[in-house]
């Protein structure tokens, strides 16, 4: 089990980056430079800055600080937990493909909570965190959306 959670968190992880980039060259392929490329750029890194402004600001404890007990997925950075920067990106990414391809979209969201999962039996989040980081994606992602559609 400790290898398939440490297994997971990496490649899903990286699934994750590798279909983002994906996703900005079909933008790019299907609408060119413009305002859909804008949208598939600022809203995710802009959304990025504010999470990591939040978490920095609240700080909150990591399970492992709190109970003792060392995270499966090694690591040992104190601090930062909530929201869940990793449940951020994915869910972000899997609200980018659910505008452009919805089917795709679907595909992001079962990994986001995948990924979710494995972060907090992992050890290295709450489920609170996950769930925050999620929530906060997917309504600042929801929400720019609409404005900018």
């Amino acid at each position: 089990m400790k290898k398939f959670l440490i297994y997971s968190d990496k490649i899903l992880t990286a699934i994750t980056y590798a279909a983002y980039v994906v996703l900005l060259i079909y933008v790019l392929v299907k609408h060119g430079f413009g305002a859909d490329i804008l949208k598939v750029l600022l809203i995710p890194a802009s959304g990025f800055i504010v999470e990591t402004i939040l978490r920095d600001r609240l700080n909150f404890r990591r399970p492992y600080e709190v109970t003792g007990i060392p995270p499966i997925i090694p690591k040992d950075k104190k601090g930062h937990s909530f929201p869940s920067r990793h449940a951020f990106s994915v869910t972000m990414i899997a609200m980018m493909y659910l505008y452009y391809l919805p089917y795709f979209g679907i595909v992001m969201l079962v990994i986001a909570a995948f990924l979710c999962v494995v972060r907090v039996k992992g050890g290295v989040h709450f489920a609170r965190d996950v769930l925050a980081g999620a929530a906060l994606a997917a309504g600042y992602a929801a929400f720019f959306m609409y404005i900018f559609r």
